[in-house]
C-alpha cells in the first residue's frame, strides 16, 4: 500500500503536543502490561474491566457498587489480521472532560513480529485502534465498541491517499476523543488535517458527527506572528487580477468554499461545523513568484447567512510560516467595508491557508456556545466574505501588467503569474501586447496565453507559426545568398523559440487546430503554407487530406513538394484511411485536377494496394490516350505499389512502360521502381540491353537489388551481365555489373566473368568485382585475388577490396602480409599505409589465427593513434568467421 507522505509529519507534530494523549506514566506501563485494566465507575457511567490474551479482548462493565473484573465478560470479535497483533497489544485509559471514562486499545504492526500480517499492513507505525466504553448507568451491561479500524494505513493513488486517525486532545481537566481521516489531498499548506472528525459526547458515550478540532500544533500557534486587521471604511478598488484560487477546505457549507474568494461580495465561505468552527479551514494555492504585502478581508456577504458569525481570530499560514490575526470587533455587527491586514514582510508562497480560532457568538446564543462541539444554542456558522491578496501590483490593469513582462526579470515573472491566474482579459491583454514586447517578454507572454482554452490559443498560435515560418525562409535565403559570396559556408540560423512554442502548442490542441491550419494552407504565403500543411498532416490527418488536395491545384516547386511531402504524411495514418478512400474513388477523384490527381496516388506510395478504389483510379489515369510525358512518367511508382498488391493492370502498364515507352526517362523511371515486383525480372534483364545507358543502368541496379532481396532471377541473368560487364562501353554500366553479378548467388560463369573483370581498366570495375568474388568466397580464384592484393602499382582501393576479398575467402596463407600491412599503418607514410592497414586488420579479425594478439600487441600501446588502436581491439574481438 501507499504510504501517506504526511503521515510521518503528522505523528511527529502530535508528539510535540500531545495529540495522542493519556498520562506518560500510563503509556510507560502498557507496554509490558498483562493485568486486566478496571476503569472505575464515574458519574453517571459503570465501570469497565478490559483484559487482552491469546483469546481476544473480553470486556465487561459492572455496576457502581460491585468490585469489577473481566472475567465471565463479552469476547469482543476482532479481525482476522489482528488477532497476531494482540500479543503486543495494549489498554491505554482515557478520562474525557465531564470525567467519564473510555479504553483505548491499540496494537501497533510494529509490535508484531514479521509475518502475514505486518507484510499485509506495510511498515511499522500502522495500528489498529478500538474505543471501547462502559455503558452509561441504566443503559445496559453490555460494553460499548465506539469505534474500531486501522490508523496509519494509507489508501488510494499517490496524492489521494487517504487514513484514518484517532486523536486524544487535551480539555480542562481531562480529554477529548476525535475519530477522523488525514487525506493527502487536504492538508493545511503541507500541515497534516484532521477532516471528517467525529467526537465523542460524554452525554450519550457515541460519535457526534460534525466536529471542529483545531489542526495547528500549539507551539506553532504561540509561535505566530501577531497582526491586527484594521477596518476599512470604503470599499477597496476591486483588483484586475486573482491571485488567491480555493483548493480544498476542512468543510463548507453547500461546499461552497471556493466564493471566499471569487470576487463576488454577496457570496461567502461558511464553515459546516456544529459550534463555532475552530480549526476549519481553506486551502488557496498561489504563485510563488509574487510577492504578497497584506490580506483585504470581507467577512459578512451582502447576502444573507443563516446562523453567520464573524471570526474573532484567525490564522493565515504558508508552508513555513503562520500569523494570527486579530479582528478589532464583531464584524457581523458593522456594516463596513471590510479590513486589511498589513503583514510585517512581504511573503512568496504557493500556499496560504485561512484557519479559524475563536469567533464572536452570535446574538442570542450563550458565550461560548459550541466551542467543544456542543449542541445547545443556535447553529453558528462562522463566515468569510472574500479574501484577497495584496500586492505590488495592485491597481494596474491587465494592459499594464503585460507591459511589466518586458525584460524578463524577477517583476516581469511576477506579473506574468498574475496574468496566467486572471482569466479571459488577462489573455486578450496578452495577446494584443505580444508584438510590442522584447523577446523576453514574449516568452512569459506566450506562458499567459497557454492558459487559455484551445479555441483562444489557436488563432494567436497559427498565426505565429505563419509568420515565424516566414521569417525563417527569409533568414534561410539571405544566409544562403551571404554564402555564395564567402569561401566559408554560413552557419545555419539558430532555431526561432516562438516558432517552436508555436508548434507544441498547436499539436497540443490537435484537431480543434485544423480549420485554422487549413486556412493557412489554402491562402498563406508560401513558407507559412508548408509549415501549416506539416503540423495540419500531424494533428488532423484526415482534415488533412482534402485541404492539401485543394492546396496542390495551384502549387508550384518547391512548395508544391513540400505540401506533398505533407499529403504523404497525412495518407499514412490510419486516421485518415476513411477519407483517402473516399478521395480516389473516381467521380471524387476526376473533380480535382489531373495533377491533384497524381499527387493524390503519389502520396499513398506503398499504401495504394491496399486502398480500396486505387486500382480503378489508377486505370482512370493510366487509361487515358496519349498521356503526356509528365503523366507517364509519375504514374510508375503508383503502378508498382499496385503490382506488388497483385494488381494485374498495373502490372501490365509497368511492363509496357519498361519494354516500349518510347521516352527513356520513363523507361528508367519503371526500372527504378520495378525492382521491388519479382514478376518483372525478366523485363529488367531485357532492358539490361536497353539502348539508353542509364535505363541499362537502372535495370542493373534493380536486378541487383532484387537478388540481393532474393528474388529468383531468370536463368540467363549470369550470362547477360557477364556480357555487359565485359563489353558494356560504360564504366558505371560495368561497375553496376560487376555488383549485380556479386549480389546474385555463386555460379561458375558469374565467378569467371569477375575474374576477367581483374582486368579492367577502370579501377571502380575492379573493385566491385573483388567486392563479388569476395562475397562468393571464390577460392577457386584465390590466386588472382591475391595478385592484386599485393601489386604494389595496383590502386590502392583496389588492393584494400582484394585483401577483405582474401579474408572471406579465409586465405591464411596471407596473414603475414596482413600484419605487416596493419603495423606500418602505426607509423604511415600516407593514406596508402593507412587504408591498407584498416583492411588489413578487418581481414585478420576475419581469419583469427590462434597467435592474433601476439601479431597486433604493438598496435594496443599507448603511442598507436587512437582509431588505429580501436581498430585492432575490434579485430581481436572479431568472432571468427573461418575454420581452422
Amino acid at each position: 500500500m501507499r504510504r501517506s507522505p504526511f503521515r510521518s509529519g503528522w505523528r511527529r507534530v502530535g508528539a510535540a503536543v500531545g495529540w495522542i494523549a493519556a498520562s506518560s506514566a500510563l503509556l510507560g506501563n502498557a507496554a509490558a502490561q498483562v493485568a486486566p485494566v478496571v476503569l472505575p465507575h464515574a458519574a453517571g457511567q459503570q465501570a469497565l474491566a478490559v483484559r487482552i490474551d491469546a483469546g481476544g479482548i473480553t470486556a465487561r462493565a459492572c455496576p457502581a457498587a460491585a468490585a469489577c473484573a473481566p472475567d465471565g465478560g463479552k469476547v469482543l470479535a476482532v479481525p482476522t489480521e489482528v488477532a497476531p497483533l494482540l500479543g503486543g497489544a495494549r489498554v491505554v485509559p482515557v478520562t474525557l472532560a465531564d470525567g467519564k471514562r473510555l479504553a483505548k486499545i491499540e496494537a501497533p504492526v510494529a509490535a508484531t513480529p514479521a509475518g502475514a500480517a505486518a507484510t499485509a499492513l506495510g511498515a511499522g507505525g500502522s495500528s489498529w485502534v478500538m474505543l471501547l466504553a462502559a455503558p452509561l448507568a441504566g443503559k445496559g451491561t453490555e460494553p460499548v465498541v465506539l469505534w474500531s479500524g486501522w490508523t496509519g494505513v494509507s489508501t488510494g493513488e499517490h496524492g489521494e491517499g487517504r487514513s484514518d486517525a484517532v486523536v486524544v486532545e487535551p480539555l480542562g481537566s481531562g480529554s477529548r476523543v476525535l475519530v477522523g481521516q488525514l487525506r493527502d489531498d487536504v492538508t493545511i499548506c503541507g500541515r497534516p488535517a484532521l477532516v471528517g472528525a467525529s467526537e465523542v459526547d460524554p452525554r450519550t458515550m457515541t460519535l457526534l458527527k460534525g466536529a471542529s478540532f483545531q489542526n495547528l500544533p500549539l507551539e506553532e500557534r504561540r509561535a505566530a506572528s501577531k497582526v491586527a486587521a484594521e477596518r476599512r471604511e470604503a470599499d477597496a478598488a476591486a483588483p484586475a487580477f486573482r491571485l488567491l484560487r480555493p483548493t480544498a477546505a476542512s468543510s463548507a457549507v453547500g461546499k461552497r468554499f471556493a466564493e471566499i474568494a471569487d470576487g463576488d461580495p454577496k457570496t461567502a465561505w461558511s464553515e459546516g461545523k456544529v459550534g463555532a468552527g475552530r480549526g476549519e479551514f481553506v486551502s488557496l494555492s498561489s504563485a510563488d513568484e509574487v510577492g504578497i504585502t497584506g490580506l483585504g478581508l470581507r467577512i459578512k456577504p451582502t447576502e444573507v447567512v443563516e446562523g453567520g458569525a464573524a471570526p474573532r481570530t484567525l490564522f493565515v499560514a504558508t508552508p513555513d510560516r503562520l500569523f494570527q490575526v486579530s479582528l478589532p470587533e464583531d464584524a457581523w455587527l458593522k456594516e463596513t467595508a471590510g479590513y486589511e491586514v498589513k503583514l510585517p514582510e512581504e511573503i512568496r508562497a504557493s500556499c496560504i491557508a485561512v484557519v479559524l480560532d475563536d469567533a464572536y457568538a452570535p446574538r442570542g446564543a450563550p458565550a461560548g456556545a459550541g466551542d467543544r462541539g456542543a449542541p445547545s444554542g443556535p447553529e453558528v456558522r462562522v463566515t468569510i466574505a472574500e479574501i484577497t491578496a495584496r500586492t505590488a501590483f495592485d491597481g494596474q490593469g491587465p494592459a499594464a501588467l503585460v507591459g511589466a513582462l518586458a525584460g524578463g526579470g524577477e517583476r516581469a515573472k511576477a506579473a506574468a503569474a498574475l496574468l496566467a491566474r486572471s482569466g479571459p482579459e488577462a489573455v486578450e491583454a496578452a495577446i494584443a501586447g505580444y508584438d510590442k514586447l522584447d523577446p523576453a517578454g514574449r516568452q512569459l507572454a506566450a506562458g499567459v496565453i497557454d492558459t487559455a482554452p484551445c479555441a483562444v490559443q489557436i488563432p494567436f498560435f497559427t498565426a505565429r507559426l505563419a509568420s515565424g515560418a516566414a521569417a525563417a525562409a527569409r533568414s534561410t535565403s539571405g544566409a544562403a545568398a551571404a554564402a555564395q559570396g564567402r569561401a566559408s559556408r554560413a552557419a545555419p540560423p539558430e532555431p526561432d523559440p516562438e516558432l517552436h512554442h508555436a508548434r507544441d502548442r498547436i499539436r497540443r490542441c490537435g484537431r480543434a487546430a485544423a480549420p485554422a491550419l487549413a486556412g493557412i494552407v489554402k491562402g498563406g504565403a508560401a513558407a507559412a503554407r508548408v509549415a501549416a500543411a506539416r503540423e495540419l498532416a500531424l494533428v488532423a490527418p484526415a482534415e488533412a487530406i482534402p485541404a492539401l488536395l485543394d492546396a496542390l491545384a495551384g502549387a508550384r516547386g518547391a512548395t508544391r513538394r513540400e505540401l506533398r511531402a505533407a499529403l504523404a504524411l497525412a495518407a499514412r495514418s490510419e486516421r485518415a484511411a476513411d477519407v483517402v478512400e473516399e478521395e480516389v474513388q473516381l467521380d471524387r477523384l476526376r473533380a480535382r485536377p489531373e495533377e491533384a490527381q497524381l499527387d493524390l496516388l503519389r502520396a499513398l506510395g506503398p499504401s495504394l494496394g491496399r486502398v480500396k478504389g486505387g486500382g480503378a483510379a489508377f486505370q482512370a489515369l493510366a487509361s487515358a490516350a496519349s498521356a503526356p510525358f509528365e503523366r507517364r512518367y509519375l504514374l510508375q511508382a503508383p503502378a508498382a505499389a499496385l503490382a506488388r498488391a497483385g494488381e494485374a493492370p498495373a502490372e501490365a502498364y509497368l511492363r509496357a512502360s519498361l519494354r516500349k515507352d518510347a521516352d527513356a526517362h520513363v523507361r528508367l523511371r519503371a526500372a527504378e521502381v520495378a525492382a521491388d515486383v519479382p514478376a518483372l525480372t525478366p523485363d529488367l534483364l531485357a532492358a539490361a540491353s536497353d539502348p539508353a545507358v542509364r535505363v541499362r543502368e537502372a535495370a542493373i541496379v534493380a536486378l541487383s537489388r532484387a537478388a540481393s532481396a532474393g528474388a529468383k532471377l531468370p536463368a540467363g541473368a549470369p550470362a547477360a551481365l557477364a556480357a555487359r560487364l565485359a563489353s558494356d562501353p560504360w564504366t558505371f554500366i560495368r561497375g553496376s555489373a560487376a555488383l549485380a553479378i556479386g549480389a546474385m548467388p555463386a555460379t561458375p560463369a558469374g565467378d569467371r566473368a569477375l575474374v576477367g573483370a581483374l582486368a579492367d581498366r577502370a579501377p571502380e570495375v575492379r573493385r566491385n568485382a573483388l567486392d563479388g568474388l569476395g562475397a562468393h568466397r571464390a577460392v577457386a580464384h584465390i590466386e588472382a585475388v591475391r595478385d592484386r592484393a599485393e601489386d604494389k602499382e595496383e590502386d590502392v582501393e583496389v588492393r584494400a577490396r582484394a585483401i577483405l576479398a582474401l579474408g572471406a575467402m579465409c586465405d591464411a596463407s596471407s596473414v603475414d602480409l596482413w600484419t605487416r600491412l596493419a603495423l606500418r599503418a602505426k607509423a604511415p607514410m600516407g593514406e596508402r599505409d593507412q587504408r591498407l592497414g584498416s583492411a588489413a586488420l578487418a581481414a585478420l579479425g576475419a581469419v583469427h589465427p590462434a597467435d592474433l594478439p601476439a601479431r597486433l600487441k604493438p598496435l594496443l600501446d599507448k603511442d598507436t593513434p587512437h582509431g588505429l588502436r580501436e581498430t585492432a581491439r575490434a579485430a581481436l574481438s572479431a568472432a571468427p568467421q573461418c575454420r581452422r
